[in-house]
């Protein structure tokens, strides 16, 4: 290869090494896995390159597999995430909102993308015939990763970086220098490509403002819609939950430490109030780490936390305000009211965040507040909330609103007709002036909205503030809801309409007949099945010469060759899984104790259901595995109980040894009829990614029975 060739192929993989860096801005980061994709196919394409185009491009189809099976498998994935993983993966990129979460199948498919642009540049790089054409991949590649980075703009050193080498790519066409031996003025050609890209980039820049751009995310329907528990039952459970329990311990990781830490720690809040009871429904979607930006001005507002979880009962991010950032991948809605964690958070789970603080009751007194229509139900209300409202600013009415009901009605925990259904409200509003909490929060919203007033209701946790330090702990009985009003800002104004204390008296109404009665908590709905279908694709081979390369026989054995260099690592990496999962099960089953047999029984089991997509807490019983296990394998509940007993059996218990064998007989055969109904419950390829599945082996993720 000509020295110009080489450096003209080496620009080409430097663009794609840029490539790679507007990749990682996909995800809100720079990964290192995705910056070995134009090494490692530059590499092979300029090695290939000797021995002629059909190498060329053997290497390059070859080096792009590669790097695209190998990204995902060290991003804490598997083979199977690249394929066929990828071809899902567009799907799932357009569907999330940015920063799209670290999913091995959406790195795998940026890698892809990184990849065949950066082999098709670098492979007509080395053909000098095509001048400038290397540049129409790079370009390609760059628009789509600028899309779907929106809103985020590259740094300006990538831009600098960038142009840098599109000048050098331009310059090292033979016989079109960029400056003549007799002028410094660069040649017309070049003038006029450097103009052409000029005019190319300022338009698109205008059309596609930084500040407003056009994201090609789909944020009207999400590809998954989770229901959330009821919100006034779930926190009345909560709070009456005995005896109390630590849920999370929250600390000030701020630069410098503030005097107090906020009280109230959001976990959701609803606005749909259908008569009966307050709407739980939020669609969440994907995410990474970043969720919104912080405003201007609220720079002293900002507060920087860390969440360590105490037990593995909670999945929401407990927020003191509007979320900005989270150090791992989460799921949430559009207007970013709950945060839930995609991997549900165990004790000692550590998280930091980061979120920007409401602002007080005094430093919101001018602010005005949204303006919405009262509602059918609201409407009914109005007189009576003008009356205890009064006259005077947005905020200062709805402040002396909650102090007439924070003063002058009665908090009564029992009281008679506790729900939460139109009746009982409407019954508290105008006659009794007496009841629950949750009766207060649901009466003062829907009182703010007879006056036109947005508003909603938060669920979460409010600490007194005896309980509260730079670290401090959210407990059971800290459960809460309290009511939120829009500002005009966009932030949210919290309001206590509740009293301090309860009633001192007694109150002997009778209990009306039709209480509400708590519904039965209802699980997050599952995601779509998303279809394995594939696009055939066919063509018709390209008529070859055996220029260059001898004979056809030499031909085939190159490719072999090459063939066999891609495919090897794959093969050794597929065959070293398979085999120590299955030396790991043979040892367990190989134990000349009986009682450790049925354990090792258990083991595989439980590594099963995990590879399967079942995660196992470190302090879950054996029942509690067992009864978990349906959301990953249907048919068998009644063995997965069984040799879960038979394990807890022979742990706290001792047989005879003939009992013993016996049990550890019944315990293999019980082990395979559960391995059995996992496989029949799998298309091919989820049994392939079932199979090759590193949950088993990764110390996160791991069972814990041995």
């Amino acid at each position: 290869m000509a020295l110009t060739t080489l450096v003209r192929s080496l620009i080409a993989g430097a663009l794609g090494l840029v490539l790679a860096v507007l990749g990682g801005t996909v995800f809100d980061a720079v990964l290192w896995q995705l910056l070995l994709v134009p090494v490692v196919v530059t590499a092979a394409v300029i090695v290939a390159a000797r021995w002629g185009t059909i190498a060329v491009v053997v290497a390059g189809v070859a080096s792009v597999v590669l790097t695209t099976a190998v990204v995902p498998v060290v991003s804490d994935g598997s083979v199977v995430d690249a394929f066929p993983g990828v071809w899902r993966a567009p799907k799932r990129l357009l569907s999330t909102e940015w920063p799209s979460p670290s999913d091995p199948a959406m790195i795998a498919a940026i890698a892809l993308l990184v990849g065949s642009a950066t082999a098709v540049a670098v492979g007509l790089a080395s053909n000098p015939r095509w001048r400038l054409l290397p540049l129409l991949p790079i370009a390609v590649a760059g628009t789509v990763l600028l899309a779907l980075a929106a809103p985020e703009s590259p740094d300006v050193w990538l831009f600098v970086v960038t142009v840098v080498l599109v000048i050098a790519f331009v310059g090292s066409v033979p016989g079109q220098p960029v400056l003549s031996r007799r002028s410094l003025v660069p040649e017309r050609t070049v003038l006029a490509t450097v103009a052409v890209m000029a005019v190319v980039g300022i338009g698109a820049a205008t059309v596609v403002a930084w500040d407003d751009r056009a994201d090609p995310r789909d944020t009207d329907e999400p590809e998954v819609s989770a229901t959330l528990l009821d919100p006034i039952e779930a926190t009345v459970a909560i709070r009456t939950t005995e005896p109390v329990r630590e849920l999370a311990t929250i600390s000030d990781r701020s630069v410098l430490a503030r005097p107090s830490m906020p009280g109230r720690w959001r976990l959701a809040a609803f606005e749909e109030y259908d008569g009966q009871r307050w709407v739980p429904d939020i669609d969440l979607r994907p995410i990474g780490g970043r969720l919104a930006t912080v405003p201007n001005d609220a720079e002293a507002d900002v507060l920087d936390y860390r969440v360590q979880f105490d037990s593995d009962d909670l999945d929401l991010l407990p927020l003191p305000g509007a979320a900005v950032v989270v150090d791992r991948d989460v799921e949430t809605d559009l207007d970013r009211v709950a945060v839930r964690f995609i991997e549900r958070p165990g004790a000692d789970t550590v998280v930091d965040a980061t979120a920007v603080l409401p602002p007080s009751t005094a430093d919101a007194l001018a602010a005005s507040v949204v303006v919405a229509p009262a509602d059918e139900i609201a409407a009914a209300y109005t007189d009576l909330a003008r009356t205890l409202a009064g006259d005077g600013a947005d905020v200062e009415r709805l402040g002396r609103l909650a102090q007439e009901m924070r003063f002058g009605w009665e908090l009564d925990a029992a009281a008679a007709g506790f729900g939460q259904q139109l009746a009982l409200i409407d019954r508290f509003i105008v006659e009794t002036k007496r009841g629950t909490a949750e009766q207060f929060v649901t009466a003062f919203v829907l009182l703010a909205r007879s006056l036109g007033y947005e508003t909603r209701i938060a669920v979460g946790f409010d600490v007194p503030p005896d309980d509260l330090g730079a670290i401090f702990a959210i407990r059971t009985e800290h459960a809460a809801v309290w009511p939120e009003v829009l500002l005009d800002d966009g932030q949210w104004l919290p309001f206590d309409p509740v009293p301090d204390s309860q009633a001192t008296d007694v109150d002997d109404d009778e209990p009306l007949p039709a209480q509400q009665t708590p519904a039965a908590a209802q699980p997050p709905a599952a995601e779509p099945v998303e279809s394995d279908d594939e696009i055939e694709e066919t063509g018709d081979d390209d008529a070859v010469s055996d220029t260059g390369w001898g004979t056809w026989a030499t031909w085939a054995r190159r490719v072999g060759t090459v063939s066999a260099i891609v495919l090897l690592p794959i093969v050794v990496i597929i065959g070293g899984i398979l085999l120590l999962k299955l030396r790991r099960r043979r040892e367990r089953l190989r134990s000349v104790d009986p009682a450790a047999r049925v354990r090792g029984a258990w083991a595989n089991t439980t590594d099963s259901l995990v590879d399967a997509g079942l995660t196992i807490g470190p302090s879950w019983t054996d029942d509690r595995i067992a009864d978990s296990s349906s959301a990953v394998v249907a048919g068998v509940p009644h063995e997965t109980r069984r040799l879960a007993a038979m394990s807890s059996a022979v742990t706290f218990g001792t047989r005879p040894n003939e009992e013993a064998a016996r049990l550890a007989d019944d315990a293999a055969r019980t082990a395979s009829a559960i391995d059995a109904a996992i496989r029949a419950s799998r298309t091919r390829w989820e049994r392939l990614r079932w199979r090759l599945s590193l949950r088993s082996l990764r110390r996160s993720t791991r069972s814990p029975v041995t």
